[in-house]
C-alpha cells in the first residue's frame, strides 16, 4: 500500500479545492467544506493561502447561515485571471500569442510576423519581442505570467531529444530541441514547454468540449495541412507514445511498394498533404474541385476507419489547411464513406476554432506550472497579489 506524506495530502487537498472553485467561482468556506470531506479548519487554511497568492479574493459580500441562523459567511470569488501562461503557435511566417487564464480562456491575442524559422538562432530576438508584448497584455489584467507553451509543427522525439521540421528548402531535418529551448530561455525568466502543434491543438479541442459538458473519454484530432498528424486523447490523457511520436500519420502507408527516402515525405502526406492536393487538382475548375472532394473524402475516411479499428474511439475532429479548401459538404462525404467502410457510427466534425495550437500549448504550460503554485508556499516568481 502506498504511503502519503503530510505534504502530499496537503497538495491533494489544495488541488481538490482548486477544482471545486473552477466550477463554483463564488463560495464561502463552509460551502466549500460541504463539498469535500475535509474539516473546516483545513478548508480555511487552504482558502487563506489561495487568498494570499491571489487565486481568491473576498467579495465584500456575506451570506446567512443555515435557515438564517448563525454567523454570516464571507464569500470568496475565484480570480481566473490571477495567473496566466503565454501560448504560442508558429504557422509559416505568422506567430500567434495568446494569454490563457485559469479557466483555459483566451484573454488576449496578438499576431506577429517573422521570416525567421523557429529553429534559427536569431528567432530568439522575435521571441523576446513577443514575450515583452504579452507581458504588457498581462499587466492590463493584473495577471502573473507563469510560463510559456509553444506549439510547433514538427515531430518531437523525446528519446533522441530531436524535433524533425521542414526547412526553408522544404526538406526535413532533425534539430536538437533542448538547444533551441535553452536558447530561448536565456533571455526570459519563464519555464518553456515545447509541444507538437497537433498534440497541443488536440488538448485545446478536448478542453473546449469540456466547457460545453461534452468531454468524451477519448478523442482523435486529425490535421491535414502541409503535414499530416493526429493528436490522441485516451482515457482523458494525451497519448504521446514511446518516442512521443504517436499520431505521425504522414508515414501511414497503404502501398506495399512505397519506399521512403531522406528527401521524400511520408506516403500519406504525398497523397493528402496540402502541396500534393493543389498540385494534383486545379481547384478553380468546378469539375476538378468536385473530383478533389471525392478523392479527399475517400482517402480521409480510409484513415479514420483504420484508426478507429485499432483504438475504438468515437469522437473524431478534423482540421487543417487541406480541409479549409472546402465546405461542410466534404464533411458529409467523409461521413458517408466511413459508414460505407465500417458498421460503426462515430461522431465526426470539423474544428471551428482558431489558434488551437497556441491555446493548447498555453493550457499544457498552465497545468504544469499551476501545480507548482498550488503546492508551493508562495506564488511562482516570488510575486503575490494584494
Amino acid at each position: 500500500m502506498k504511503s502519503y506524506l503530510p505534504n502530499d495530502i496537503k497538495d491533494e487537498n489544495r488541488k481538490i479545492i482548486f477544482d471545486i472553485l473552477l466550477h463554483h467561482p463564488e463560495l464561502a468556506k463552509v460551502e466549500i467544506t460541504e463539498k469535500t470531506a475535509m474539516s473546516f479548519v483545513t478548508v480555511s487554511k487552504i482558502v487563506n493561502y489561495f487568498t494570499e497568492i491571489g487565486i481568491l479574493k473576498e467579495t465584500g459580500e456575506s451570506r446567512e447561515g443555515m435557515g438564517g441562523l448563525g454567523r454570516k459567511r464571507t464569500v470568496y470569488k475565484f480570480n481566473e485571471n490571477s495567473y496566466v501562461t503565454i501560448g504560442l503557435e508558429i504557422i509559416g511566417q505568422a506567430v500567434t500569442g495568446l494569454l490563457v487564464n485559469l479557466k483555459n480562456q483566451v484573454i488576449a491575442c496578438r499576431t506577429f510576423h517573422t521570416d525567421l524559422p523557429f529553429y534559427h538562432e536569431d528567432f530568439a530576438r522575435i521571441f523576446n519581442e513577443i514575450v515583452a508584448v504579452m507581458e504588457e497584455e498581462a499587466k492590463q489584467s493584473s495577471s502573473v505570467v507563469l510560463g510559456i507553451g509553444i506549439g510547433v509543427a514538427g515531430a518531437i522525439n523525446t528519446r533522441s531529444k530531436t524535433i524533425r521540421m521542414k526547412t526553408v528548402e522544404d526538406q526535413e531535418e532533425d534539430f536538437h530541441f533542448e538547444e533551441i529551448v535553452e536558447r530561448l530561455k536565456d533571455s526570459v525568466s519563464y519555464p518553456i514547454l515545447l509541444e507538437n502543434d497537433v498534440n497541443a491543438s488536440t488538448v485545446a479541442e478536448f478542453r473546449s468540449l469540456e466547457a460545453f459538458d461534452e468531454m468524451p473519454p477519448d478523442l482523435i484530432h486529425i490535421s491535414f495541412g502541409e503535414g499530416i498528424g493526429a493528436g490522441l486523447i485516451l482515457n482523458k490523457q494525451l497519448h504521446r507514445g514511446f518516442n512521443s511520436r504517436a499520431g505521425e500519420l504522414e508515414y501511414l502507408c497503404f502501398d506495399e511498394d512505397f519506399k521512403k527516402t531522406p528527401t521524400s515525405v511520408g506516403w500519406l502526406e504525398g497523397k493528402l498533404g496540402f502541396s500534393a492536393i493543389v498540385k494534383a487538382f486545379d481547384l478553380s475548375n468546378p469539375q476538378e474541385s468536385e473530383a478533389c472532394q471525392e478523392y479527399l473524402a475517400k482517402k480521409v475516411a480510409l484513415v479514420i476507419t483504420n484508426i478507429i479499428s485499432v483504438l475504438d474511439v468515437d469522437r473524431i475532429i478534423i482540421s487543417g489547411k487541406t480541409m479549409d479548401l472546402f465546405s461542410d459538404d466534404l464533411l458529409d462525404r467523409i461521413r458517408k464513406y466511413v459508414g460505407q467502410y465500417m458498421d460503426w457510427d462515430p461522431t465526426i466534425s470539423f474544428s471551428a476554432a482558431e489558434h488551437m495550437s497556441a491555446l493548447g500549448a498555453g493550457i499544457l504550460s498552465l497545468q504544469r506550472e499551476m501545480g507548482k503554485v498550488i503546492s508551493a508556499e508562495k506564488a511562482a516568481g516570488g510575486e503575490k497579489h494584494a
